[in-house]
Order: structure tokens, then C-alpha cells, then sequence
């Protein structure tokens, strides 16, 4: 055996490269819908180790950080290549790019990490557990900065290997999502210390953010649901045919068609969410979407209750001087057909709603996926909605969810009592890419102690309660609608009160604690 784990070390710190690759080809197995944990530990415990091996060559552990990066986005992101093949007469050709050109870049802020470590490494001759905890604070902050700068894609960060399980998730609520990823990494720096008493503490660590969990979870009262009842609709409608004006109307009756099913299981439903871009036409614009609305909904309400509120995604129009702006809308309507309040999506996907460079860009031919001339504009953050015998509503559109800082509720924000996710994910197909964007909108809940309501056009739809906890849903690739009383929102969080502020404080003193405990003794110059 001792022969055999001989071969294995020698190999792998012959072709450093390689298995730094192959390292991050698999990461993506711990993160939804694989989760599978001991995967996390093999393949950053491989990195660390890979690292740790070339820890005084800068250059080559840049090229060490990218391969790693490149392999996990390639494997993590490939389910975005679906999206060129919706239109694929207009977009096949990007898809190679697509695949490629974003993984690389991603990959980027952890090389950039890595050969700041080793620049550290070569001046400071620090023992493997103290290399090991800097190692987790560089790549940490890389993946702060992935998800912050150039308007950010904080997607399969370090943390989900842990936030993927509901219990250890449950330290989210205290520390946040980057926060949880700095544990997580830590933990696996445990793991590579030299002692095996040292080594003891990584589970330790895990234990102990397990302990957090079911205390959590269930160590006190759940508050008792609240009176409203949300109804969520899942049409199913392929992304292919979503925007053809052939099947417009099959499209507009399937919905309707939906809805009214689900009240006839739950007619004292109050407020009604169907997905983004829901119905596919300007549906404030006298379309007559209106009336369909008032035939639709008061004849099937319980007798002496309002017709119940809708909540849909659309995309809405403003007509200027010079050109018209469109936006990605979600707008809530009475049950009697009127528009009672629109918030705007703001944070857009680079490429798919909107051109970096728009104006040049299309210039020379290129477009968005949305292929909507101008792409769309973006609105104000933090929007609130809400009506007479509602709710206050938080409204993320589509990926928002899976920005920490959109859910929060800043000075002078009212806090919302649930938020809501109105996503279309048909855009990426049956793949992974689903599975991992309702996984990371989950936290969103367990951070902000807030329920969650999910309306997805082809899935994944769930609602969550302020733990985390599943309460209902539909699968994949499945038409249907489900009913249920809305979850009450807890006291806010450790995370809702102060936000990555514990995330940097964390952060500072295990730097201070590597700083002060490092070698006095400086490396001689490489």
C-alpha cells in the first residue's frame, strides 16, 4: 500500500499540469446535482497538494491555478453551450467560444491567487499547515472578486461543496456564502497539515458546522405558516418555441390553463406566480392580456375572497426620443386584469440580455441571445412589491438569485417577508446548470432567514421555508402547479443584520493568526 500511494505522489508531482486539470474536471461532482462531499476533499486536497509541491515557482503555479480553474468551469459551466442551440441558425457558431473563452477567464482569478501565494512562499519559509490556511484565504478572495468585479458571476463557489447539504449550509446564516467557502477551504488545509492531530481538527471543523445545523434546524419552534397562500405555476414551455408568434396563443393557454387547475385545488390562493417572461408578448400594452386575465380568475375564487393577485415575468417597454428601452420586468397584477406594480431586473447577463460595448458590438454584426436590438436596460436593485393583503415581496429575476448582496435589505430598504425567484432555465436544457442555480438560490434563503418562492418555466420550482428546508416543488422538464400557505420569515439573520462584514472580520484574523505565527526566518531569494 505504501508502495502504491508512493507511485501515486510521484506521478502526480511529474505531471503537475495534468492532474491539477484533471482535479478540477471533477469538482463540479460535489457541487448539485451530483453532491457528492468526499469529491470536494480529493479534488481541492490534490490541488492544495499540487501546490504545496511548486510553492516557491510563481509562474508555474499561475499556470497550476488556471488549469484547475479552466478544468472546473469547463465541466461546472458546459450546460451553458445549450443556450446557442436554442437559435442555433444564429448562434452555433459562438458555442465553441461559449465554452471555452468563459472558463478561461474565470479561471483567471484563481491563477491570480496562486501565483500571489507563491510569491509569498518564496519569500517566507512557512510550514505546510500555515502555506495551506493562505492558500484557502488567496482562493477565497479570488472567488469573492470572481463573483464582484467586472459585474460579477459568483457561480459554484468554494461554498457550495458545502452549501449543497442543508446542514452544513445552515453556517450561512451567520457567515454568509463566502464566508462558509473560507470554512470549507479551511477545513481542507487542516487536512494537509503535517501532524496527524491537526489533521483531526478538519473533521472537527465539519462536526462542529453540523452541530450549527441541527441546532439550527430544529433546536427551536418553526413560527406557525403565514395566511397566504401562493399558488406556482410551471408551464414547461420549450425555449425553442417560447417566442414563435405561431404558438403564441397555445402558450397563453397552457398557462391560463394551469393557473385555473390550481385554483380549483386551492381557490383561496392570494397571490399566483408564473415565471419570467411568462407570456410572451408586451403584455402592458393592451394586448388584451387583461381580459383574459378577468375571464380567467373571479369565477373560480372562493366565494366572498378577491381574485387572487398575479405575480409573472415580462418584458416591458418604454418608448423614448431615440430609441425604446426594454426591460426584463416582473409585474404584479390584480386578479380583475390591473397593472398594480413593475420592478426591473438589474443585474443583466452579459451576453445574453446585453452587449459589453453594445453599441460597437452590434456595429460590426454580433447580438445578445435575446437578439433584442440595444439589449435590454437594467433597473433600480432592492425593488419591494407588494398590495392590500399581501406580503412585502423581493423580486429576483432569473440569476439574481444568486447574488448574496440583491437579497439583502440595505439602510433605508424596507425588509421584505419573502422573496421571490421568477427564473427561465429552459434556456440550458435538462443538464446540471439547473440544479446547481436553484442549489445556490437556496442559500439566499438560509442567509436573509427569509422563505423563498421559485417559478421556473421548465423547473426546477420549490418554495423554501427561512431554513432552507424543500416544502414542495416540481421536477425538471415537468408541466404543473402546486399550492401552498407561505412560510413565515424568522428574526433576520447573524447575515441579514450585518452581511460579509463577519466574512472579512473571519477572513482579517486568520490572517493575522498566519502573520503572526509565520517563521521569523525569510527565505533566501529565488
Amino acid at each position: 500500500m505504501a508502495g502504491w500511494l508512493s507511485f501515486c505522489a510521484a506521478f502526480c508531482a511529474a505531471h503537475p499540469k495534468r492532474m491539477g486539470l484533471l482535479a478540477g474536471l471533477i469538482l463540479p461532482l460535489a457541487f448539485a446535482p451530483f453532491q457528492i462531499l468526499p469529491i470536494f476533499y480529493l479534488s481541492y486536497g490534490l490541488f492544495f497538494w499540487l501546490a504545496w509541491q511548486g510553492r516557491e515557482t510563481p509562474k508555474r503555479l499561475f499556470v497550476l491555478g488556471w488549469v484547475f480553474g479552466f478544468g472546473q468551469f469547463f465541466t461546472g459551466l458546459l450546460w451553458v453551450g445549450e443556450a446557442f442551440l436554442v437559435e442555433a441558425e444564429h448562434f452555433l457558431w459562438a458555442l465553441p467560444f461559449a465554452v471555452t473563452l468563459l472558463p478561461a477567464g474565470l479561471a483567471l482569478f484563481g491563477a491570480l491567487a496562486l501565483w500571489l501565494w507563491g510569491h509569498l512562499m518564496a519569500r517566507f519559509a512557512m510550514r505546510r499547515l500555515l502555506a495551506s490556511l493562505s492558500l484557502a484565504l488567496l482562493l477565497v478572495l479570488a472567488a469573492y472578486l470572481r463573483g464582484t468585479v467586472f459585474t460579477g458571476l459568483p457561480w459554484n463557489l468554494p461554498a457550495m461543496g458545502w452549501g449543497s447539504w442543508l446542514y452544513l449550509a445552515q453556517a450561512a446564516s451567520f457567515i454568509g456564502v463566502h464566508g462558509l467557502g473560507l470554512v470549507a477551504l479551511v477545513s481542507v488545509a487542516l487536512l494537509m497539515a503535517e501532524r496527524a492531530h491537526l489533521r483531526w481538527m478538519a473533521l472537527g471543523l465539519g462536526l462542529l458546522a453540523l452541530l450549527f445545523g441541527v441546532v439550527r434546524l430544529h433546536g427551536f419552534a418553526d413560527p406557525a405558516a403565514s395566511e397566504t397562500v401562493v399558488t406556482v405555476v410551471q408551464p414547461n414551455i420549450s425555449q425553442r418555441e417560447k417566442w414563435l408568434p405561431e404558438k403564441r396563443e397555445d402558450h397563453i393557454e397552457t398557462i391560463l390553463k394551469l393557473t385555473q387547475l390550481g385554483l380549483e385545488y386551492a381557490p383561496k390562493t392570494n397571490l399566483i406566480l408564473w415565471p419570467e417572461t411568462a407570456i410572451p408578448a408586451l403584455i402592458d400594452e393592451g394586448t388584451g392580456f387583461a381580459d383574459r386575465l378577468r375571464a380567467a380568475l373571479p369565477a373560480l375564487s372562493a366565494e366572498g375572497q378577491l381574485p387572487p393577485y398575479i405575480l409573472t415575468g415580462a418584458v416591458r417597454r418604454e418608448v423614448g426620443l431615440t430609441r425604446d428601452q426594454f426591460y426584463n420586468s416582473a409585474m404584479l397584477w390584480s386578479g380583475d386584469g390591473h397593472l398594480l406594480a413593475k420592478s426591473d431586473k438589474h443585474h443583466l447577463v452579459p451576453f445574453g440580455e446585453y452587449l459589453p460595448l453594445q453599441d460597437w458590438l452590434e456595429a460590426i454584426g454580433l447580438q445578445q441571445l435575446v437578439r433584442l436590438r440595444g439589449g435590454y436596460d437594467y433597473g433600480p436593485p432592492h425593488a419591494r412589491l407588494s398590495a392590500a393583503g399581501l406580503p412585502i415581496l423581493a423580486p429576483l429575476i432569473c440569476y439574481e438569485g444568486i447574488f448574496p448582496t440583491l437579497s439583502a435589505s440595505p439602510k433605508g430598504v424596507a425588509r421584505p417577508d419573502v422573496l421571490v425567484n421568477i427564473t427561465n432555465d429552459g434556456w440550458f436544457g435538462n443538464w446540471h446548470g439547473p440544479h446547481q442555480h436553484i442549489a445556490q438560490v437556496r442559500l439566499r434563503a438560509i442567509e436573509q432567514g427569509l422563505p423563498l418562492v421559485r417559478s421556473a418555466n421548465t423547473g426546477i420550482s420549490a418554495v423554501f421555508d427561512a431554513k432552507g428546508r424543500q416544502l414542495e416543488g416540481l421536477p425538471l422538464g415537468e408541466a404543473g402547479v402546486f399550492s401552498l400557505p407561505l412560510p413565515s420569515a424568522l428574526a433576520p439573520s447573524v447575515y441579514a443584520r450585518f452581511g460579509d462584514s463577519l466574512f472579512f472580520a473571519l477572513w482579517l484574523s486568520l490572517a493575522l493568526v498566519i502573520v503572526y505565527l509565520r517563521p521569523r526566518r525569510v527565505a533566501p531569494a529565488q
